[in-house]
Order: C-alpha cells, then sequence, then structure tokens
C-alpha cells in the first residue's frame, strides 16, 4: 500500500524502527523540536512537521529562533493574555507555525481572531463538545470573506480554497483526522485511525508491517465508508445542506444540535462567493494538510 503519514510521539528507538515514510512527530515542549527534527532526519524518513502539545497558553510558550524553519503546529489550550503576547509576535512571525485552539473553550474563537488579525496563522479544533455554532460562523465570515488582509484560519481556508460543487470535500487532514492520510502511532508502534482511537487505545495494527501488501487496510476503507453508510441508516446528516464539507463529522451529536448544519451551509456559500470573486487565497503551503 502507499503509506500514510504516520503521526508519531517523539522517540528517537521508535523512528529507527522504520524508513522511507513521511512523519509528523509530537513533542510536549518546545526545547524538543529540534531534537524531533534531527531524529526524523537521522532515520532515513521525511518529517512532514512537527506538532507541539503545550500544557500552557501560547503566550507562555518560548520558541527559539532555531525553530524558524521548521514546519510546526502549536496545540496550544488558549492564547493567554494578548498583551504577553504581543512582545513576542515578531519572533512568532518568523516561524512557520500553525495555532491549533479548541474551540469549545471559552475566549478561543475570539483568540483565533485576534491571531490571524496580527498575521498569524490559526486552526479552530472543532470537536464533539459544547460548541458555539453561532460564533463559529462568524469566525468564519471573517476568515473567508474579511477583505482586509489577515493570516489564514483553517479549516475554513482550506474548504474556500477546495471547496467543488460536484465533490465531497475532507478537511479533517488539517487537524491529521484523516485516515485516508494520516495514521497515528503510539511508542511501541501500535496504529489506529485517529488520536482519539490512540488514545482509547483502539487499534487497527500492532506493527507497520500489518499495513503492507494492501491497497487501502479494511479500518480505513470501513472509516471511509461510514458517510454513505448514514443514507441508508437515514441518519440526520444525510439530509444536511452542509453535507459535502461535513461528511458527518458531527454526527454523535447532530440528533440533538444542528448548529453545524448552519454552519457549513453557510460555509459552502461563503465558498461560492470568494471563488466568484477569484479572491481566492493560492493553495496553502506545502506543510499543511
Amino acid at each position: 500500500m502507499n503509506l500514510p503519514i504516520f503521526v508519531c510521539p517523539f522517540d528517537p528507538t521508535l523512528l529507527r524502527r522504520f524508513t522511507g515514510a513521511a512523519v509528523v512527530v509530537r513533542v510536549d515542549r518546545p526545547a524538543r523540536v529540534a531534537d524531533a527534527v534531527a531524529a526524523a532526519e537521522d532515520s532515513g524518513n521525511a518529517l512532514f512537521c512537527v506538532i507541539l502539545d503545550s500544557a500552557c497558553p501560547l503566550d507562555q510558550i518560548e520558541f527559539g529562533d532555531d525553530l524558524k524553519d521548521t514546519p510546526l503546529a502549536v496545540r496550544a489550550p488558549s492564547l493567554g493574555k494578548f498583551r504577553n503576547l504581543v512582545r513576542h509576535l515578531d519572533r512568532l512571525k518568523r516561524l512557520d507555525l500553525r495555532v491549533h485552539l479548541p474551540c469549545d473553550r471559552a475566549g478561543n474563537i475570539t483568540g483565533l481572531r485576534i491571531l490571524s488579525s496580527v498575521g498569524l496563522r490559526g486552526c479552530a479544533v472543532i470537536g464533539n463538545g459544547k460548541t458555539d455554532w453561532e460564533a463559529l460562523a462568524d469566525l468564519m465570515t471573517y476568515a473567508v470573506l474579511e477583505p482586509v488582509p489577515h493570516a489564514s484560519i483553517e479549516p475554513f481556508a482550506t474548504i474556500a480554497a477546495r471547496y467543488d460543487p460536484q465533490a465531497c470535500l475532507d478537511w479533517g487532514g488539517v487537524q491529521f483526522e484523516d485516515p485516508s492520510r494520516f495514521l497515528h502511532m503510539d511508542r511501541q508502534g501500535r496504529i489506529a485511525l485517529s488520536r482519539r482511537e490512540l488514545e482509547e487505545s483502539k487499534f487497527i495494527a500492532q506493527d507497520l508491517s500489518e499495513l503492507s501488501g494492501q491497497a487501502q487496510h479494511p479500518a480505513v476503507r470501513e472509516r471511509l465508508d461510514a458517510g454513505r453508510r448514514m443514507f441508508a441508516e437515514n441518519h440526520p446528516c444525510a439530509s444536511c445542506a452542509g453535507w459535502k464539507v461535513c461528511l458527518g463529522k458531527f454526527a454523535a451529536t447532530a440528533a440533538e444540535d444542528r448548529g453545524c448544519e448552519a454552519l457549513f451551509a453557510e460555509m459552502i456559500a461563503a465558498a461560492l462567493q470568494r471563488q466568484a470573486a477569484k479572491s481566492c487565497d493560492p493553495e496553502p503551503k506545502p506543510w499543511p494538510p
């Protein structure tokens, strides 16, 4: 099979167990980023990017200038205090980074807009928890239709640039959650379809060798076919106006909360408006999915 990109913890021993693959390496503090880059290179694998899983708000993270050439996805719980962050803006702008903030946490939707306005790329991490869909719709409108120059906000930038009315669009890759492109690996080399399933020890393979010799792993095919089954089951998502750019990602809560439908229906309309105006940004840099 054509190997996907493996999202791995930073562990040089693990990385040396295979070669010739593309990898995303996860670290828990900035001081380990450079070591992760070196370990990926020494293993004979190609580095796609590094994920920094920070327990601290963005304003408390110290980034060194040695990281300026490293593609970096920063997962932080919040922006923190802007008056603290502003002191580091020049350094942050020299980095090739994108800041991922969870949108079920108060203030982060506003935080993403602030980051974009000062030229820092962001990503709205939309989960199945409590979501302010109206606030997300406002953020989407700003991200896609605001004429004043600003940095991109995912997944809205990707949807606006790539939406095709004749096809479905899976934007899960911007959060490393598309099993056709990304698989998640633990320190033992066991493989899962998503980060959540990795944390829950729901593995599709105990070792990379179990993926060889197949055009596509059956578990990956089953996950990609899940949307089709929703139509057969008459799931509420099957009649959703935003289906083509949602694909049932929020099916677990859609029966009780249809706010996702309004967001993605508006997203489609905004993408068409943006494309009609021929004002879409160029395709993203190579490393963002």
